[in-house]
C-alpha cells in the first residue's frame, strides 16, 4: 500500500470529522464542534502564519484517509536554543489501516520535522509507537492544590470521611496579610518578556504576547483571569485562572492554568492566587502538569503534590463532576543533538515546564459537538 504523509488540505475535513464521529475513543468529541476546532487548530499564531490548521494525514493514492494527527506548531526553547516544536493534540487511526505501518511512517514524519513535541494520555497501540521512536511518558501528571475553604474542599472530595475532613482542615491555608496584585482580562504588557525571563534556563514553550493573547483572550469557551506582580513594563510574576463551577454539587475551584514569577517573588504571587480564590469563593485551587521547580511559591503557602495527602481524594474533573478520573499522563520528545554533547529537551523534566494553557490539558468537556452530543454546560457563567 503506497502511503503519503503530507498537512491537511480542506478537501481532507469531511473524512477527518467522519473518522472522530465513528471512531473516536469517548462518547463526546468535542472536536466535532467547528468553533473549538477553528480555535485550535486553524488560529494558534503559528498555524496562522503558515496559511491555517497545521494537522497531519496520512492517505493512500486514491486520498482515502488513512491517519489523522491534530497538530499545533508551537515554538519553544530549551536552556536559550530555539527548538521547532508543537503540541500534540489527538491522533485516531481508522481500524482498517491500523496494523499496516500507517501510524510509524507518520509519526516518524512529525519527529523528523520537530525537536520537541508533548502531548497527553496515549492508547496502548500509539504508546508502542512513541516508545519505539524514543518518546517519554509519564502516566500521571503532577497536580498541587491548595485548600482555601476546608469544608468546601471536603464537599468535593471522592469519599468524604472523617479524616478527609481534618486533612482538609489542616491543609487549609491562611494568609495573614495578600500582596497587592493587579487583574485584567487582557494579556499584561510584558507578559511574554517575564515568561521568557524566568523559563531561560528551562525547556518550555515560548509564550508570545500573541499566543497568550489566542490562548486565553479568544478561547471560545472559557474566560481567563490574569494575576499580575509588579508594574506592566517589569512584571514580577503572571497567574493566568480561571473559575470552575462544579455541576450537581456545592462547590468552585480555581484553576491555576499558568504560573510563572521571578523565584524571589514565587511565594507573593502563590499568595495572591490564594487571596483572589478566597474572594471568589473557591473552595480550592489547583495546579497541572508542571515541575515542582516552577511551584515552590505555592507549596510554601501551603499547597502540596496530591500524592501527598492520600485520604483527601479530589476528582480532576467537575464538568461533570467525575471520581473515577484519573489525570492524564504526559508524553514528551525531544531531539537530541550529539554534536553539541548538550543534554536534550526532555532529558531533565525537573526543568520541562508545562502547564494546564498547553496541548488539550484544558478542554471544556460540556461543550456540544457538531451531532448535539454533549455533556450540560455548567449550571453559572464563569464570565468576568
Amino acid at each position: 500500500m503506497s502511503i503519503r504523509i503530507r498537512t491537511i488540505r480542506p478537501s481532507d475535513q469531511v473524512a477527518v470529522m467522519d473518522l472522530h464521529r465513528e471512531h473516536y475513543w469517548r462518547s463526546h468529541c468535542l472536536l466535532l464542534n467547528p468553533d473549538f476546532y477553528r480555535w485550535q487548530f486553524v488560529e494558534p499564531p503559528e498555524s496562522l502564519e503558515e496559511g491555517g490548521d497545521q494537522s497531519i494525514v496520512a492517505v493512500d493514492d486514491d486520498g482515502q484517509l488513512l491517519s489523522y494527527l491534530g497538530l499545533v506548531p508551537m515554538p519553544a526553547s530549551c536552556c536559550g536554543r530555539s527548538l521547532r516544536a508543537a503540541h500534540l493534540i489527538t491522533w485516531l487511526t481508522p481500524p482498517v489501516a491500523r496494523g499496516r505501518g500507517v501510524g510509524m511512517r507518520l509519526m516518524s514524519h512529525v519527529v523528523e520535522r520537530f525537536d520537541f513535541l508533548f502531548g497527553r494520555s496515549v492508547t496502548p497501540a500509539a504508546l508502542a509507537i512513541y516508545q519505539r521512536l524514543g518518546f517519554r511518558y509519564f502516566r500521571v501528571c503532577s497536580r498541587w492544590a491548595i485548600v482555601l475553604d476546608a469544608k468546601s474542599t471536603q464537599g468535593l472530595a471522592v469519599d468524604p470521611s472523617e479524616t478527609s475532613a481534618k486533612r482538609a482542615a489542616a491543609r487549609a491555608v491562611r494568609l495573614d496579610k495578600p500582596p497587592a496584585f493587579s487583574v485584567a482580562t487582557q494579556v499584561p504588557l510584558g507578559a511574554s518578556a517575564l515568561f521568557a525571563r524566568v523559563l531561560s534556563a528551562s525547556t518550555a514553550f515560548k509564550r508570545s504576547q500573541e499566543a497568550l493573547a489566542w490562548r486565553y483572550e479568544k478561547h471560545p469557551y472559557f474566560r481567563y483571569v490574569f494575576l499580575t506582580l509588579g508594574e506592566l513594563d517589569e512584571l514580577l510574576g503572571v497567574a493566568v485562572v480561571r473559575e470552575e463551577d462544579v455541576r450537581d454539587r456545592l462547590g468552585k475551584v480555581l484553576r491555576v492554568v499558568e504560573f510563572v514569577a521571578q523565584p524571589e517573588h514565587s511565594r507573593e504571587l502563590a499568595e495572591a492566587v490564594a487571596a483572589f480564590g478566597l474572594e471568589h469563593g473557591c473552595a480550592f485551587a489547583d495546579v497541572f502538569g508542571m515541575s515542582e521547580h516552577f511551584v515552590s511559591g505555592l507549596v510554601s503557602i501551603g499547597g502540596f503534590n496530591l500524592l501527598e495527602e492520600p485520604d483527601l481524594k479530589l476528582p480532576y474533573l467537575f464538568q461533570p463532576w467525575d471520581a473515577d478520573r484519573d489525570p492524564p499522563g504526559l508524553l514528551f520528545y525531544g531531539r537530541r543533538d550529539g554534536l553539541t554533547g548538550q543534554p536534550g529537551p526532555v532529558d531533565d523534566v525537573t526543568r520541562i515546564y508545562v502547564s494546564k494553557g498547553d496541548g488539550n490539558m484544558d478542554w471544556p468537556s460540556w461543550v456540544p459537538s457538531a451531532d448535539g452530543h454533549s455533556i450540560a454546560p455548567p449550571t453559572r457563567s464563569t464570565k468576568e
